[in-house]
């Protein structure tokens, strides 16, 4: 009784699933239809609906060219700053994002990461989340036909040496899925969203001013303290300001 329960649960999770799937779809679908025939407002409202559903790129940065459009560009520049966090190096994301910029005074150019950070962003943009969990399916299928050979045939030293590969295959990609997923919900930039914004020596009011921050300019969190955040826009702009000030990406 308790199994044919388990069974019957398992199949409406199923099926809520399926059905919460069609309905992001036709909300997708409805909204390309909008935005294709200039009707940017109406189409916004659904592009953010799906947002809270589904983790999409393309959603974001469909959201961030209806704001553009409506020329709400500082939405407009943290929504493909959103999707370019999904998919980096997309030329699209990168064409909107330097078109934004030019409604913005003297927004400074990102600090270029060093070789060893570009190349991770690089493996990251070829390899995707879903990709990755499938390698650590495939690696931990391995590791069960390796285990079980080895129950059938005995100590085998092609085995042992196949079973060995796929625990320290698993161990990596593992680690590494781990990372990703807590990249995600991690910010590790933010763009400035206030005027008057001004980059202190040290988090608190009493600090010395730096600079003085236009909205728009994006930066990289270096530091956090209470209600203030340490950034750096470039090797020359960086220093501590205020979190309400800035939205996190």
């Amino acid at each position: 009784m308790k199994q044919k329960k388990t069974i019957l649960f398992c199949a409406l999770l199923a099926l809520l699933a399926a059905v919460a799937g069609a309905g992001v779809q036709e909300d997708f679908a409805a909204a390309n239809r909008l935005y294709e025939e200039g009707k940017f407002a109406a189409a916004l409202p659904l592009y953010l609906g799906i947002s809270r559903q589904v983790t999409n790129w393309k959603v974001l940065f469909n959201i961030g060219n209806c704001h553009y459009k409506l020329e709400n560009f500082l939405s407009a520049k943290i929504y493909y700053l959103q999707a370019r966090k999904l998919r980096r190096f997309d030329p699209a994301i990168s064409k909107n994002i330097a078109m934004v910029d030019r409604h913005f005074p003297a927004v400074a150019p990102p600090a270029k990461p060093d070789f060893v950070t570009r190349s991770l962003q690089v493996l990251e943009s070829k390899l995707s989340l879903n990709t990755l969990s499938a390698m650590l399916l495939l690696a931990l299928l391995l590791l069960n036909i390796s285990f079980f050979l080895l129950l059938i045939r005995g100590r085998n030293k092609k085995i042992l040496y196949a079973a060995a590969f796929s625990l320290l295959l698993i161990l990596a990609l593992g680690a590494y899925h781990i990372s990703r997923v807590a990249a995600l919900g991690q910010s590790g930039s933010a763009m400035i969203m206030e005027e008057n914004s001004l980059l202190r020596s040290g988090p608190g009011e009493d600090n010395t001013v730096l600079f003085k921050v236009d909205p728009g300019l994006e930066v990289r969190i270096i530091d956090r303290y209470r209600d203030w955040v340490q950034v750096s826009a470039s090797a020359q702009i960086a220093g501590w300001i205020e979190k309400k000030r800035l939205v996190l990406i």
